[in-house]
């Protein structure tokens, strides 16, 4: 329903269809991406198969009515890779083929402290220390089945939170002194 769209209650109470993010952006040419794709139930999988084909073209069931996007619409998804993420399917390989793939791997140490440094604003050797601690716990997690994911004590999102505290912290402690001096 939120990409395709779905009957709501208009001012007067009549229902009309309103049509979900992914119909706007193929009608207006806009770009679209699609988080975690592979958790997609598999309606929404059937319509992007129709619309990523030769045909290109987007099926909406619910008004019987056939969207032919933009020339310039562009459609982008993400996914982390099934097993080792609780509820990601396996998308087919034909279904897969329709797109660019592109592999991540983990970030290195050194980059990810140039990361947290630079978009942190927080000293080179408390980045150290935020990344040694999240290298360490995934070496952890990687001998037990404690947690589901390989880096089920701490992600990205977590290192970036602890960094964030860093300074928040700090803009706490300046606020005390201030208020101190105001004393």
């Amino acid at each position: 329903q939120e990409y395709l769209g779905s009957y709501v209650a208009d001012d007067t109470g009549r229902l009309t269809f309103k049509e979900g993010a992914l119909v706007e952006a193929a009608r207006n040419g806009y770009w679209i991406v699609l988080d975690e794709l592979n958790l997609a139930p598999t309606d929404v999988l059937e319509a992007l198969n129709r619309l990523l084909d030769d045909n290109r073209e987007l099926f909406l069931h619910e008004t019987q009515t056939v969207v032919k996007p933009h020339p310039e619409f562009m459609l982008f998804a993400t996914q982390n890779p099934p097993g080792s993420y609780g509820g990601r399917k396996v998308l087919s390989r034909a279904f897969r083929n329709r797109f660019v793939e592109l592999h991540f791997e983990d970030i290195p140490a050194n980059e990810l402290k140039t990361i947290l440094e630079k978009r942190c604003r927080i000293p080179p050797n408390f980045c150290n220390t935020l990344v040694t601690i999240m290298k360490d716990l995934q070496k952890q997690r990687q001998g037990t089945r404690l947690m589901a994911g390989k880096h089920g004590f701490i992600t990205l999102r977590d290192l970036f939170r602890w960094a964030e505290r860093y300074l928040h912290c700090q803009q706490t402690d300046a606020e005390s002194v201030d208020h101190r001096r105001e004393l």
